[in-house]
């Protein structure tokens, strides 16, 4: 088929699996039969050398009649590119990456394909999403103010609402086609960084003509399963270097994303990893690195070195008086956030 505008799909779902066939499973047993309604809708896996049972897995999903363009790496890639291998071999208009322990809620494509399909132009789509350990269903959170979508078409207010969560790859569609239309770095230019997925996000919030947050938590996020990366090189100078990077000349809008991931994500985080004794995510480096990054930075001071340094009960307090002050400021500083929009 040629790849014409007329012939494209429409979004391509892309999923990077490496070694875990039993969350694959999970994800695609919900999200195969919102596909089966949807043609203008593809789905790719890149398979990253799975040396588990994931091959297998897919050839189960293939035989019940499942579409999808499914890679298989001869060898483990990297993480950084098999996002970026994704995203190459994505054909679709818009491009949705997502994890493979994440879950795409039921009837999430139904409430997202008509704002990808509407005559005004759409640059990104923010997909809430909310978290969970166990079983996403018994613990689904619903949005509190019973918002539906609110249109974006200031980037700095759109970049408020999303802030840090750019980085989160299961929560942002791009407008693929319009960004290769646009003058970008490849994402390939950030390998290693652990930070590709923001390649194919900023530029398009930099060159922002229209965006739709979707606030009804259309993604189920698996916590508790991340690993492979430094969080203190990750998300100290390396965030702040690729915000750089991506979005000269605005640091109205790299500071509304910079800013809530030092106050509020950062401290959530490193709660998380000592609670957790997660030994994958440097934590023994990570001080001095954010110290690097952020010592100049009060909010750092204030809300996650506490976290970091108190004995562990008192950082649980301190972490808990974060959340609630941090809910304050997003109120204060994201006006109209609680507006109904139909």
């Amino acid at each position: 088929m040629p790849d014409t505008a007329a012939a494209r799909p429409l979004l391509t779902i892309a999923i990077p699996t490496f070694n875990r066939s039993a969350s694959l499973s999970a994800l695609l047993t919900v999200l195969a039969p919102q596909l089966a309604g949807h043609p203008e809708v593809e789905l790719l896996i890149s398979d990253n050398g799975s040396p588990d049972d994931t091959e297998a897995v897919m050839r189960g999903f293939i035989a019940e009649g499942l579409k999808v363009r499914y890679i298989r790496q001869s060898e483990n890639i990297g993480s950084d590119r098999n996002f970026v291998a994704c995203f190459e071999n994505a054909r679709g208009v818009f491009f949705w990456l997502c994890g493979d322990d994440d879950i795409i809620l039921p009837g999430t494509l139904d409430r997202i394909l008509p704002h990808l399909a509407g005559e005004k132009p759409l640059d990104l789509l923010y997909a809430t999403s909310y978290g969970f350990r166990e079983d996403w269903v018994a613990e689904r959170q619903e949005d509190r103010f019973r918002r539906r979508f609110h249109t974006f078409t200031d980037p700095l207010e759109f970049a408020k609402v999303v802030n840090v969560m750019f980085t989160f790859i299961s929560a942002m569609v791009v407008n693929r086609g319009r960004l290769l239309e646009l003058p970008h770095e490849a994402p390939a230019a950030l390998l290693n960084t652990n930070l590709v997925q923001l390649g194919w996000c900023l530029p398009l919030l930099l060159n922002h003509r229209r965006s739709v947050v979707l606030w009804d938590r259309a993604v189920a996020g698996r916590q508790g399963n991340a690993g492979g990366y430094a969080i203190g090189k990750v998300f100290g100078q390396g965030l702040k270097d690729t915000l750089a990077r991506l979005l000269p000349g605005r640091k109205d809008l790299q500071d509304a994303i910079l800013n809530p991931a030092v106050r509020r994500w950062l401290p959530s985080a490193l709660y998380a990893i000592r609670a957790e004794e997660n030994r994958e995510l440097g934590l023994a480096t990570a001080e001095q690195e954010l110290r690097l990054a952020y010592g100049g930075d009060a909010r750092f001071w204030i809300f996650a070195w506490p976290v970091l340094r108190l004995w562990l009960p008192l950082a649980r307090l301190w972490f808990k008086a974060g959340v609630a002050a941090n809910v304050a400021i997003y109120m204060l500083t994201v006006p109209g956030f609680w507006r109904k929009q139909s």
